[in-house]
């Protein structure tokens, strides 16, 4: 039980050293993308007998969903923050706070590649594969999913309190958790992560357009 907490709740605590403690986008990317990636391949590595082959049928209805649910996804985000950016966004403090968070530079470019590809990837990997299957043999597949979204949503909730005024700030993780209920979904109803990996790309894809046409 305390391994299954610390798994959940880990990607939390490194977006937090990283973000609120240390300030520096870099440094929580080598954190948090360092556990999603590694913390898997160890676990698995060491224990054999709880090895699982990752769900990827590469099926034109798992591509249709992905594409189809991630377009709305990336057109909601953006239309939204288009539409009520005076209402939820301060820019010039945003791009203060981007500064402060050394999100700037040339390094950006490469910054934004990982949020908007690998990010999708290692996320899904982790939450919708790595620990669905780790609670879902404990709890089945309706818990599996919720908890997996809520710990999911929770590191976000740490970036979006420093982005968006209040009330949207908390607000907005609605979406989140919401998002983590759907691809958790697509999980076991296609029995593949190639739709929730395609859908969450094109989500942040969204979020990259609303930064570089907006934020930028």
């Amino acid at each position: 039980m305390i391994k299954q907490i610390l798994l959940l709740i880990a990607p939390t605590i490194l977006i937090f050293i990283g973000l609120s403690f240390m300030q520096n986008v870099l440094i929580t990317f080598i954190l948090f993308y360092g556990w999603l990636l590694f913390i898997p391949l160890i676990i698995r590595f060491w224990k054999r007998k709880n090895r699982t082959h990752i769900k990827s049928p590469l099926t034109k209805k798992s591509i249709m969903v992905g594409v189809i649910s991630g377009v709305i996804c990336l057109v909601s985000i953006y239309s939204f923050v288009l539409f009520f950016q005076s209402s939820v966004l301060d820019i010039p403090q945003l791009r203060q706070l981007l500064k402060e968070w050394d999100f700037n530079g040339a390094k950006v470019i490469l910054l934004v590649l990982v949020l908007a590809f690998i990010n999708p990837i290692l996320e899904e990997l982790y939450w919708r594969e790595f620990m669905y299957s780790r609670l879902f043999i404990k709890i089945g597949n309706v818990l599996a999913v919720m908890i997996t979204a809520i710990f999911y949503s929770l590191y976000h909730l740490i970036v979006v309190m420093e982005i968006f005024s209040f009330p949207f700030n908390v607000l907005s993780v609605i979406p989140v958790f919401l998002a983590g209920i759907m691809w958790g979904i697509f999980r076991i109803k296609l029995n593949s992560i190639v739709a929730p990996i395609i859908s969450h790309c094109l989500a942040d894809i969204g979020i990259m357009l609303v930064y570089w046409n907006i934020i930028l």
